[in-house]
């Protein structure tokens, strides 16, 4: 029974009609139909049965496809046996996502068109769309930065670069009980205390790793904002000596977007927003540069190392081929491919198609939930130009092979390794 005072709608779309006839409630009827269809749509990882029709369209090199699906393959080798990979209610094992893999680069190697790919796709792999919750996948780009550095401070490069200190502490909840939530802290052991580690303005500021932080290099501090974003990057000197730098490791404090506090502030309008409008802003305004930079509380810490830039499974990042997602969401080394429209790198309002198989091979503390992508680009002011310009929708699929396929793959592969060595 209804309480007394309170109006009873009537709801579900079989009712929206009785709400219709009446012209003052059509506000309210149009409001639930929204809200009826937004959930009716698929959200999240979303199962696909895929025609043999489906184009699996791809405008990239294809050697470097095969170079990231290798370097997966070498990711999966090193892992041990009982790790596990979801795909939804799936479970794969390392050497099942070799296989699926290995499975792949047959089909891409040894089909006769594009036409004979894509029906033995359909036929070999399952299928999952990835969807943002708000049904609007973004899409995002970096790459590889460039910046002058020195070995002192000297002029404008007198920003630390710095290495991880040794003293920070990362706690994997996960290991102290099932019921609690799955994720890492970083922190400080303070009086036998466990506290949070140092933000980015006590770091810069208030120099409170001066003692325990090793500097790399000093750059400007500018820079050393967008390298951090980057997660990795390359300083040279100025005789010519580089080193190329990789992330190891943040201070555990949320990443928050200052392209979003200009917004907020009326700066600059959403849709202007990109790295080089940004770093614009910064360069007429130096007062402001600290005080914005101070609004991401998040700080990255480096490393030096002989090949990369690496990505979150330490191999190499192939350009236009390895792709940043959720690592708490997506398999990391899976396959996926993606659908969008990216900048060109002459024209600042031209776009081209961007059609592609990708390689999960990264993550990032921007990159968070479905639908939410970040795509390498390379080293050098081309990759920037695309990278720092690129804000656009797109479709992301995973693609993994199917257990029955798999299965009588990995047997084939046995028995062929079997008869060899029997013939030795």
């Amino acid at each position: 029974m209804a309480r007394r005072g309170v109006r009873v709608f009537p709801t579900g779309r079989a009712n929206l009609a009785i709400l219709i006839r009446c012209r003052n409630w059509l506000p309210l009827a149009a409001a639930l139909m929204m809200a009826l269809s937004a959930c009716s749509t698929p959200r999240g990882l979303v199962p696909v049965e895929t025609p043999a029709e489906r184009t699996w369209q791809d405008d990239g090199a294809p050697e470097t496809l095969v170079t990231a699906v290798e370097r997966s393959i070498g990711y999966y080798e090193r892992l041990p046996e009982d790790t596990v990979f979801h795909y939804g209610a799936l479970r794969y094992s390392p050497r099942e996502m070799i296989a699926s893999l290995q499975l792949f680069l047959r089909i891409w190697g040894t089909s006769a068109d594009e036409a004979e790919r894509n029906a033995r796709i359909a036929e070999s792999f399952e299928v999952f769309e990835s969807i943002a919750r708000d049904g609007d996948n973004l899409f995002t780009g970096y790459y590889e930065p460039v910046v002058p550095g020195s070995h002192l401070p000297a002029g404008p490069l007198d920003t630390p670069l710095l290495a991880r200190p040794a003293s920070m502490v990362e706690v994997d909840l996960s290991l102290f009980g099932d019921d609690l939530p799955r994720r890492r802290l970083v922190g400080r052991l303070e009086d036998g205390r466990l506290r949070p580690f140092y933000s980015r303005q006590e770091i810069h500021e208030h120099k409170a790793v001066d003692d325990i932080a090793t500097p790399i290099a000093y750059v400007d501090k500018v820079d050393l904002f967008f390298l951090q974003i980057q997660g990795s990057g390359v300083v040279e000197f100025p005789d010519g000596e580089r080193i190329k730098v990789n992330f190891n490791g943040s201070n555990g404090h949320p990443y928050r977007s200052i392209g979003a506090v200009l917004v907020r502030r009326d700066i600059m309008p959403r849709e202007a927003v990109t790295m080089q409008s940004i770093r614009d802003y910064l360069a007429q305004h130096p007062d402001a540069v600290l005080p914005v930079l101070y609004e991401n509380p998040s700080y990255t810490f480096f490393r030096v190392v002989e090949d990369g830039p690496l990505g979150n499974i330490s191999v190499p990042l192939t350009p236009e081929r390895s792709i940043a997602l959720d690592h708490r969401l997506f398999p990391k080394g899976g396959l996926a491919y993606v659908d969008l429209t990216v900048p060109t790198t002459d024209d600042p309002a031209a776009t081209r198609p961007f059609r592609r198989f990708m390689v999960v091979q990264d993550t990032g503390g921007a990159i968070r939930g479905h639908g939410r992508a970040d795509i390498f680009f390379g080293q050098g002011d081309a990759a920037e130009a695309v990278a720092g310009r690129l804000k656009h929708p797109g479709r992301l699929w995973l693609l993994v092979a199917r257990k029955s396929v798999l299965h009588q793959s990995m047997a084939d592969a046995d028995a062929a390794s079997v008869s060899a060595q029997g013939i030795q």
